[in-house]
């Protein structure tokens, strides 16, 4: 794979420019991750994983992709987002609680 080559999310398998993905810590630096628990997803999924689990539940409950792509939570967001273009650009809407 060429540097410029396009790459997944390591959530929503979707394409993207390398540049335009994000290092995300599996399981959260707070909670004891190193650089080997990072992945490199899409802002827009980045964003969402933010946005609905705490540092604390993340490192519980899903410390790997898999299991964040197993969240029920997380689920109708990656059944709508893997049908968005990668150009799409959507702010995330805060959640009244964070799990």
């Amino acid at each position: 794979m060429t540097p410029r080559e396009p790459r997944p999310c390591g959530l929503c398998d979707r394409l993207f420019e390398p540049q335009r993905l994000t290092k995300h810590h599996c399981l959260p630096k707070s909670k004891g991750g190193t650089v080997a628990d990072v992945a490199l997803i899409c802002s827009q999924c980045h964003g969402m994983i933010h946005v609905t689990y705490t540092n604390a539940t993340l490192a519980a409950l899903y410390p790997t992709l898999e299991q964040l792509r197993a969240a029920p939570e997380l689920a109708p967001f990656l059944r709508w987002v893997r049908k968005q273009p990668a150009s799409r650009k959507k702010r995330n809407k805060p959640r009244r609680r964070r799990l």
